[in-house]
């Protein structure tokens, strides 16, 4: 089977299971030339964003389920990573609650791509990074030294990583940057040991820099030579799913994130949200109304800090998202009609003309791919002409213990030997 081919099924294989992956962004590219523009401008704007010390605002999509959000943060990455920005695509989940930002950083760290190698982008970075060749860390040094209301861990940690020449060590290193943090001992014993132990001094990770983590590694791949890095944050609804005060964390986090918070700003840094569309009116608005209760209940409370940025957050989702529009009549059967292309060149079998329905502006478009992708194989395999049955998926804004589980940072383990 020639590799084309095998493409193309990859890519048949991701629409029937409803999840867009690379091969389905290059057979069938979303059509929404606002959206297109908006994000292409996103990606030129770290560039400007370096000289003024300034984070172009991102982009939060909004749309109903099977809308196409997903195909679009696919789109995304793969137009990122070709403009030479390193890019991180997650899911807001139980195990990156956008309450925690120490997780959601840990996991944008760990999902980093670039174009130009395979593998974990930092790692990959890391690993041929010299110092003497990087074109910008004489910037960057400068930055992590000069800068007195920074953790003194990221000097520390860089200064090691460009003077020792234990690998192992580089790789613990590697894996703060990441987010899980040397023991204190540890990092305090590698400095001793190259004659450093009283320049920095290092404690535990202050937790509430975390954010200050995303700049520092913005600026380590524009040390490295990249435009910027894009983060791409699918499900943002899931922050319905929280307590009111991790909600107001979350929006705070969203507001930093989307470069909406003025005290925050991470030059390099372009983010993107995605969420339904209905939220502003079942979540802000609605029985929870977030509007006013968190500025409320927050008042005078240990989470006052987070009123204003969480009511920048709430605004953005508010009044700045774009709205995906569902496709034309005409779209749809362009759609229609490139499906069963790919359909037929994937499997070497001719995709017959199938009762297609009324097309509702209303059903999502995945819905209609899934069905078609089920007919034909049904036909395909074993002659059965089906008549496909799609149930509605409700989604539900109630709060759930499951995601508002608090855990502590995790520490790298012990260095071996010490």
């Amino acid at each position: 089977m020639d590799q084309e081919r095998v493409t193309r099924r990859c890519a048949i294989e991701a629409l029937r299971a409803g999840v867009p992956n690379r091969d389905v962004v290059r057979q069938l590219p979303p059509v929404q030339p606002d959206v297109e523009e908006r994000f292409h401008a996103l990606l030129a704007a770290p560039e400007a964003g370096w000289e003024a010390g300034k984070q172009a605002p991102g982009l939060l999509i909004e749309g109903d389920f099977g809308s196409g959000k997903s195909h679009w943060l696919e789109y995304f990455q793969h137009a990122a990573l070709e403009a030479g920005c390193v890019c991180s695509r997650i899911v807001i989940s139980k195990e990156t609650p956008l309450h925690d930002l120490a997780k959601v950083y840990r996991a944008c760290a760990e999902a980093a791509l670039v174009g130009d190698r395979t593998g974990p982008a930092l790692e990959e970075i890391a690993f041929s990074y010299h110092s003497d060749h990087a074109p910008g860390y004489a910037e960057l040094f400068e930055w992590v030294h000069r800068d007195k209301g920074l953790d003194p861990r990221f000097a520390a940690t860089l200064f090691l990583f460009e003077r020792t020449t234990d690998p192992e060590l580089r790789k613990r290193i590697v894996s703060e940057w990441t987010g899980y943090p040397m023991r204190v001992p540890d990092l305090r014993a590698a400095l001793r040991d190259l004659g450093e132990a009283r320049a920095y001094h290092v404690t535990r990770p202050q937790r509430v820099q975390v954010i200050r983590r995303f700049e520092f590694l913005s600026r380590f791949f524009r040390s490295a030579g990249y435009a910027g890095w894009v983060i791409l944050l699918d499900e943002a609804e899931m922050i319905s799913k929280y307590t009111l005060r991790q909600r107001a964390r979350a929006y705070s986090h969203l507001a930093q994130l989307l470069g909406l918070w003025k005290g925050t700003a991470v030059p390099g840094l372009a983010g993107v949200f995605t969420i339904t569309k209905d939220y502003t009116g079942q979540v802000l608005l609605g029985r929870k109304n977030d509007l006013e209760s968190i500025p409320r209940r927050l008042e005078e409370t240990r989470d006052a800090e987070y009123i204003l940025p969480a009511e920048a957050g709430m605004k953005a989702i508010k009044g700045k998202g774009i709205e995906l529009r569902p496709p034309t009549r005409q779209q749809f059967e362009e759609i229609h009609r490139r499906v069963q292309a790919l359909y037929t060149s994937a499997y070497g079998w001719e995709a017959p003309e199938i009762e297609k329905g009324e097309y509702l502006s209303s059903t999502g478009i995945r819905q209609y791919i899934r069905s078609w992708v089920n007919t034909w194989d049904l036909r395909r395999l074993y002659d059965y002409r089906a008549e496909i049955v799609a149930d509605q998926v409700r989604i539900t804004y109630d709060e759930d213990a499951d995601l508002q589980r608090e855990t502590p940072e995790e520490e790298a383990p012990p260095a071996v030997g010490r």
